[in-house]
């Protein structure tokens, strides 16, 4: 199978978080034509942060797409051109206060290859510790909550964290775990 041809390309809206471009494409194995939606987003990290006790740094937060407060690990946008472990470091100290000195990077999943263009890395931060006080965006109100790192596969099962890039964050870390 061949990667479709794109035969035209038009931005239909710059909005603060993401770009909608409207593409024609052709399959070059059928020369079928159609016009499709694509969402470019800014990449994304997220990182599962593990103090020196065995407990998870989790974020609380409203979210406006689904109208909820949400639990998540930390996380957030990858500037143009920003190392994406920088980023990890920058965005856990921002929202938690927390900092590492020992990182991995897990895994790489794309948020939604459909229609999106962006992907996140998962970072994981060993023996993090709260060395800062958060330092948030102007609309960003997060509280950070500890949980015991054997607790997180419920938290999942019962849906207290539904957050699909953070789900897929735990199965980079499992996976991590066994090797």
């Amino acid at each position: 199978m061949k990667k479709w041809l794109t035969l035209n390309s038009q931005k239909i809206l710059q909005a603060m978080v993401f770009r909608y471009i409207k593409v024609q494409r052709q399959s070059q194995d059928s020369q079928k034509v159609g016009e499709f939606d694509v969402v470019q987003c800014f990449h994304w990290v997220n990182i599962i942060a593990i103090t020196s006790d065995q407990k998870i740094v989790l974020v609380k937060q409203y979210r406006h797409g689904t109208d909820l407060v949400t639990t998540e690990i930390p996380g957030g946008a990858v500037h143009p051109g920003e190392d994406f472990l920088l980023a990890a470091k920058r965005e856990l100290q921002e929202e938690s206060g927390y900092t590492s000195q020992r990182w991995h990077l897990l895994g790489r999943v794309d948020s939604n290859p459909a229609f999106m263009t962006n992907y996140c890395e998962t970072y994981l931060a060993i023996d993090a510790d709260k060395t800062h006080e958060q330092n948030l965006d102007p609309f960003e109100e997060i509280e950070v909550l500890l949980e015991d790192i054997k607790d997180m596969e419920e938290l999942i099962k019962t849906g207290v964290i539904t957050h699909s890039l953070v789900v897929a964050a735990f199965y980079f870390y499992s996976r991590w775990q066994q090797e």
